[in-house]
């Protein structure tokens, strides 16, 4: 089963290639050039209700606790480049861990979690060479890369291989890279990462557009702090809605403390 159905899919690739040509209007870029924009979710009210989807966030909070936020989005649309083959030019790989400056300021091994993203793929790379997402399974626990060289395709890396309409949940810390597209689609994702709400987010966050029509817990995985400052690290029930929500309609037994 899949999370998103084909009708929605179809609504979010239209979307998507909206906003894609008017960033390759407003930078002056060429079509084939790799999207990667950050804070897309204020530019469309389909982004808005992925935010908590029904059928990928009660794995959110079920995996992170009631003490979460949106701290990050970003589309990515990588089509295939004119001109371009496997044989010639590669996968494309470029191995990281999310999250810039937390893997250095951490000092404990293995790192801790901190925030998880949920991927929505809205194109198919059910097959290798799609601009598919490599990983490297059970390296959220290692600190340290896992290969020699963060270009080369290494032991025990996999492409994930996915249909349109699928969620894919990742750890912000698992070894992973995207790759060249040689389809005649481009390869098209969104991706929401949550974390505890002490943590600043990744990008401005441009949704004030949106907060007047939005439930207490949507405003509160916007960022919503009715107690200042000290509700994002001590929080009352009136910061974290969610936790309210999760008693009330869950028990107790269902919510992490």
């Amino acid at each position: 089963e899949f999370a998103l159905t084909v009708e929605f899919v179809n609504d979010l690739v239209a979307v998507v290639d909206r906003i894609d040509r008017e960033e390759c209007w407003r930078t002056n870029s060429p079509p084939d050039e790799l999207t990667n924009l950050r804070n897309f979710i204020g530019r469309d009210d389909h982004f808005l209700e992925l935010l908590d989807w029904y059928k990928t966030f009660p794995k959110v909070w079920g995996i992170l606790g009631w003490h979460i936020q949106l701290y990050h989005t970003h589309m990515n649309v990588t089509p295939a480049i004119p001109g371009t083959n496997l044989e010639k030019d590669g996968l494309g790989l470029s191995w990281h861990q999310d999250s810039g400056r937390i893997n250095q300021d951490c000092e404990t091994n293995p790192r801790p979690r901190v925030s998880l993203k949920v991927g929505f793929f809205l194109t198919d790379t059910s097959e290798p060479d799609r601009g598919n997402f490599y990983i490297v399974p059970g390296s959220q626990l290692q600190n340290d890369f896992p290969g020699k060289n963060r270009n080369d395709l290494i032991e025990g890396a996999i492409p994930v291989c996915v249909k349109p309409g699928t969620a894919v949940f990742f750890d912000r810390r698992i070894w992973h890279s995207a790759s060249h597209n040689y389809w005649h689609i481009p390869r098209r994702v969104l991706f929401y990462g949550y974390s505890y709400r002490w943590l600043r987010p990744r990008d401005d966050m441009s949704v004030e557009h949106y907060l007047e029509r939005c439930d207490p817990v949507r405003k509160q995985l916007f960022g919503a702090s009715y107690s200042g400052g000290l509700g994002y690290t001590s929080p009352s029930d009136e910061d974290v809605p969610l936790k309210t929500w999760l008693e009330e309609n869950l028990g107790t037994e269902a919510v992490i403390p």
